[in-house]
């Protein structure tokens, strides 16, 4: 379970990341938005952040869907607890004893 978690956070981070395709000005353009240069240039770090992802064309409509960043924590915590889980049970299996 914890591979299908770590699946899961990626394709989910892709999706994230490749949201505003190469050509940021034309997907905004696609989807009705207006893109807002002045905007971009004074918040020019938040398409480059990792976590929370955003890559806005304005101020008020963002091209990352609005489930990204949840599903991210969510599978990022499930992965963690499938690890621990896998950790506990193995040390559980070696202290015992056979038979």
């Amino acid at each position: 379970m914890a591979f299908v978690s770590f699946v899961a956070v990626a394709v989910t981070f892709m999706i994230g990341a490749w949201a505003g395709g190469h050509e940021v000005d034309e997907t905004c353009a696609a989807r009705g938005q207006t893109y807002d240069s002045g905007y971009r240039s004074e918040n020019w770090q938040e398409p480059s952040r990792i976590f929370p992802m955003h890559n806005k064309c304005n101020a008020a409509y963002d091209l990352v869907p609005s489930w990204i960043n949840p599903a991210l924590v969510i599978f990022a915590v499930l992965m963690v607890a499938f690890v621990i889980a896998v950790v506990v049970s193995v040390v559980n299996a070696v202290r015992t004893p056979p038979g």
